[in-house]
């Protein structure tokens, strides 16, 4: 119960009632598109209530199951700390119907030398509920089973649970809507500008912080295919922003939720190209408290919907498969990954 208690906190988001329109506007063109122009004035001319009519025809193209799209994206970071050391790494991510693949290399070390572990993938099969974990230099890989999600009666007792923390964890959350738009990689993009806060109560195992995001977000409804992975699908909608709510140190989550949001809701949910930067008040295990200020930009660099090889989304054949893959490099010191 700790476990299931744990993973809904972690996953407490915002619904975005936004997208489900405009996805379902765009199936509705699609519609008028393919019935002709004529058929639909016709039917509109012979109803008494024509917003009833449109409104039932959203109804229920939102509940059609997404059409499968192949998706490639690739996502540029960079992050300056307090030290104003920087630091970058980039990330590909490939969607092909409910699979996913990611590829990578860890390494440690700094700008005076580095030391690489093996060139790795990471596949995830949604239909099948698993991970692989794929060392491309040695042709081996490993698959793991995907952590199973509570039952609706057990979700239900873990959120009743949140609320009867002693502590508080109060997030706020106001969006400015720039009304500034642009097309990125042909998609549209909103500007934003986000101001969040998380200010806990004296004795709440959390972190204060407060982030400042200016940027510009787009839809990417590919991510959708994936839900299957998520094991608490069957209870979230559409998300909009995360809401980190990682405790403090080691120490246990002794705090209930109090959500405070204010602004629009946010048409693009996705982060296409962004600047966050955070002042953050950190509590140490002696008492003290270190605070920190850092920024961070995120920014898509390539994004394509070319058809993939499913190959790439199964275990290579020819690969051996060994009970545990390690991507890491073997030396101590600090990991990174490129």
């Amino acid at each position: 119960m700790v476990y299931f208690y744990f993973i809904v906190i972690m996953h407490y988001s915002l619904p975005n009632r936004a997208r489900y329109l405009a996805f379902a506007m765009s199936r509705l063109g699609f519609i008028f598109a393919a019935k002709g122009l004529t058929c639909c004035f016709m039917l509109l001319s012979v109803c008494r209530n024509m917003w009833r009519v449109l409104s039932l025809a959203f109804l229920g193209l939102t509940s059609l199951p997404m059409l499968a799209s192949d998706l490639t994206l690739t996502t540029s970071f960079e992050s300056t700390g307090p030290t104003g050391h920087v630091m970058q790494h980039s990330s590909t991510l490939m969607i092909h119907d409910q699979r996913s693949r990611a590829p990578g290399q860890n390494y440690v070390g700094n700008g005076q030398g580095k030391t690489y572990g093996p060139r790795f993938a990471i596949i995830g099969q949604c239909d099948l509920k698993q991970n692989i974990t794929v060392d491309l230099d040695h042709q081996m890989y490993s698959v793991y089973s995907l952590p199973k999600g509570p039952t609706r009666a057990e979700y239900e007792a873990a959120v009743a649970k949140t609320k009867e923390q002693p502590e508080t964890l109060t997030i706020t959350i106001e969006v400015v809507d720039t009304s500034e738009t642009k097309l990125i990689f042909g998609r549209v993009a909103h500007h934003y500008k986000i101001h969040s806060k998380r200010e806990p109560s004296a004795g709440a195992n959390a972190e204060k912080r407060e982030e400042f995001t200016d940027g510009w977000y787009i839809e990417i409804p590919e991510y959708q295919q994936l839900r299957g992975c998520n094991p608490f699908a069957e209870f979230e909608g559409p998300k909009t922003q995360s809401v980190d709510l990682t405790s403090s140190g080691s120490q246990p989550i002794n705090y209930q939720i109090i959500l405070k949001s204010s602004g629009p809701a946010m048409t693009g949910s996705y982060r296409a190209d962004t600047v966050t930067t955070t002042h953050a008040w950190v509590k140490n295990t002696d008492g003290s408290v270190h605070e920190y200020t850092d920024t961070r930009k995120q920014r898509i660099t390539a994004l394509s919907t070319d058809r993939l090889d499913p190959a790439l989304f199964d275990a290579p054949p020819g690969y051996a498969r060994v009970s545990e893959v390690k991507i890491n490099p073997t030396i101590r010191g600090r990991t990174g990954q490129r």
